[in-house]
């Protein structure tokens, strides 16, 4: 198998795990609230840990973590998209369920694949089409079932996430921070979640620390899975597959979410649902099968060859 053969294989498998990572978010975060953790706290704790652990591997391996000036304005666009998506997203769970927020936070992959083949970034494929279609309408299917309680407020939050996770995918897929190291672009954007959330903290008079020590595991758990892992593969999976390529694998992340979302903490899972899931599932397998290549044309023999 070609080097670039290889690359899409091991992008779409760190995307995978990606997936598996953020797909526990709803369900570790709804543990913490039942634990008696405020919103900002979780945020800001959770980002915290996980760039004190970022942040200790890129000096420990000495790692160069200095952009370029050219990278900074876009490094900074980068970390504005997923704080938006990540503050969006946890003001939706605030009326809405954990996995039925991340559902409708993606219909991001539909917007960033129609702004890639729009702007001629991608060559438009049927296939890259139909995947689309059908992770919508996966997605579709699942909003508005029927048996699910949907509160307009959270439907709201949970799209202005869709659209900071589109702005924080073009940048990591952005030419100049392409150019930078993936451990320091995580770290960057981990310190920058970090930051904002402190202040919201001081902001809203919420505490800045957890101290009972289930509190302090699931603080753990959500900031070494849920973002230091999330956020390093995701970076990996980017570089090497793009960030449209990237979006569809990760529609395995609602998926998930519902599926942790019922095992874990009881969330309702539905027979539309299941058939949405199916779907978004559906447009991952289609997304990922290997291209056909054109046969290379047989070179027409010279006059010398002939005689």
């Amino acid at each position: 198998m070609n080097l670039i053969g290889n690359n899409k294989i091991l992008g779409a498998v760190c995307v995978t795990i990606t997936s598996i990572c953020y797909g526990l978010v709803p369900s570790f975060s709804f543990l913490s609230f039942g634990m008696g953790v405020e919103t900002e706290t979780l945020l800001f704790n959770k980002f915290l840990y996980a760039s004190v652990i970022m942040w200790a591997f890129l000096l420990l391996r000495k790692i160069n973590f200095r952009f370029s000036p050219k990278a900074i304005l876009t490094m900074a666009v980068t970390c504005a998209g997923y704080i938006g998506m990540s503050t969006a997203l946890y003001i939706s769970f605030d009326y809405i369920s954990g996995s039925l927020a991340t559902i409708v936070s993606f219909t991001f992959p539909a917007m960033i694949v129609a702004i890639e083949m729009i702007t001629g970034m991608e060559p438009v494929r049927f296939a890259k089409i139909l995947a689309v279609i059908l992770s919508f309408g996966g997605l579709v299917l699942i909003v508005w079932d029927p048996d699910m309680k949907a509160n307009l407020i959270g439907i709201l939050f949970a799209f202005i996430a869709a659209i900071g996770y589109v702005v924080y995918l073009f940048g990591l897929g952005s030419n100049v921070v392409k150019a930078e190291n993936s451990f320091a672009v995580a770290g960057y954007v981990m310190l920058s979640a970090a930051f904002v959330n402190f202040f919201r903290c001081l902001f809203s008079g919420k505490p800045l620390f957890v101290t009972e020590p289930a509190q302090i595991g699931m603080m753990v758990l959500l900031s070494v899975v849920c973002v230091f892992l999330a956020i390093l593969f995701y970076a990996i999976g980017v570089r090497l597959i793009g960030p449209g390529n990237a979006a569809l694998v990760n529609t395995l992340e609602p998926v998930l979410a519902c599926i942790f979302g019922h095992f874990i903490i009881g969330d309702v899972l539905t027979k539309v649902m299941l058939i949405g899931s199916a779907l978004v599932v559906t447009a991952v397998l289609i997304t990922n099968l290997p291209e056909r290549s054109s046969p290379p044309a047989k070179r027409k023999p010279s006059s010398k060859e002939q005689g």
